[in-house]
C-alpha cells in the first residue's frame, strides 16, 4: 500500500475494461485550502478503494449511551459498543486508525458479529 497526500484523482486509466492506472494532480495547501499545482503524477494501479476524508466528532453521541476513550467509541473485539446494538470501526474506534483497508477489516469483523448477533435473536 502507498499512501500520497495532497494529490487529487483526475482520470482512471483502463484497457479493455480493466483498471490499469490513475492520473493525480498534486495539490498544496494555500490560505487554509488544498489548491491544485499542475504537476501531473501517474500511478499504476488495478483496484481503487475510496475515502471520504470525514472526521469523527465524539459530541454527537453525548448522552447516547456510547461510552468513548480517548474520544473515541470503546469497543470490543468484534467492535461492538457499550450499548446494544452500537458497533464501530476504522478510525471512529479507540484504538482504529485512519486507514481505508482497516476501516474495511473492522466493518467486516462488525458485519459477523452483527450477523452472529441476528441470528441468536
Amino acid at each position: 500500500v502507498r499512501i500520497i497526500h495532497w494529490a487529487a484523482p483526475k482520470a482512471l486509466r483502463s484497457k479493455g475494461g480493466v483498471l490499469r492506472g490513475i492520473d493525480f494532480e498534486r495539490t498544496a495547501l494555500v490560505d487554509g485550502k488544498l489548491i491544485e499545482t499542475g504537476e501531473a503524477l501517474a500511478l499504476q494501479a488495478d483496484m481503487v478503494l475510496c475515502a471520504i476524508g470525514q472526521s469523527f466528532v465524539a459530541t454527537a453521541l453525548e448522552d447516547s449511551g456510547v461510552q468513548l476513550q480517548g474520544g473515541r467509541i470503546s469497543t470490543d473485539a468484534e467492535c461492538r459498543s457499550s450499548r446494544p446494538k452500537v458497533w464501530a470501526g476504522g478510525d471512529a474506534r479507540f484504538g482504529g486508525r485512519d486507514l481505508t483497508v482497516e476501516a474495511v477489516e473492522d466493518g467486516k469483523q462488525a458485519a459477523l458479529s452483527i450477523d452472529r448477533h441476528l441470528r441468536a435473536a
